[in-house]
């Protein structure tokens, strides 16, 4: 999984005012979706002009959700995301094919410098395919969760996450390593899409 690129971001240089159009819009759409009767054709909409309609039809939300930078965020198919989802995306966020992720989970790619605040340490994370995020998680930046991996609720992920493993506590340790004989993302297309009332 290796170490990952650093992104620093000075919120106090000019430079940043594309960083906060983009917060701005995030935001706006955001508070539109939250405030949208879900399962219509209009909250649909909200949700496909907030990701610039990269979002594949077979990946769904549960509101309300808080993004704050979804042109950095990268939803694969077949990917399922409860209520109450909060991430803060500046390092960049891929979530790959048959994600599951409960109810309250964070996934942050930003922390502030020791000495100065106002500068941002950035960090991609990235969900490998068939991951499974427990209710309450926390995922800190830099962290690349395993391929059919499975985080506890409540879980506070500081590391990467291997392959086939599950991982609980604060800070997460493995509980249990497992062999996964099938991946399980394409056994029902449809399902995100009935969970998510879209059909």
């Amino acid at each position: 999984m290796g170490k990952k690129e650093e992104i620093i971001v000075d919120m106090a240089s000019p430079d940043f005012k594309s960083t906060a159009r983009e917060l701005t819009r995030c935001r706006k759409l955001c508070y539109k979706i939250n405030h949208t009767e879900p399962m219509t054709d209009e909250f649909n909409a909200l949700v496909s002009e907030l990701f610039e309609g990269r979002l594949d039809s077979t990946s769904g939300f549960m509101p309300p959700l808080q993004i704050d930078m979804a042109s950095n965020v990268h939803i694969g198919k077949n990917v399922f995301i409860n209520n109450d989802f909060l991430c803060m995306a500046r390092g960049g966020i891929t979530i790959e094919d048959g994600v599951m992720i409960a109810p309250r989970v964070m996934v942050l790619t930003a922390n502030h410098d020791l000495y100065n605040h106002y500068v941002l340490k950035c960090s991609p994370v990235r969900i490998c395919r068939n991951a499974w995020i427990g209710a309450g998680a926390i995922i800190l930046a830099g962290v690349t969760i395993g391929e059919n991996a499975i985080v506890a609720a409540g879980a506070v992920v500081t590391k990467d996450v291997a392959p086939n493993t599950v991982v609980g506590g604060n800070p997460a340790k493995i509980i249990k390593l497992f062999r996964c004989k099938r991946i399980r993302i394409s056994h029902n297309p449809n399902f995100v899409l009935r969970l998510t009332g879209m059909i």
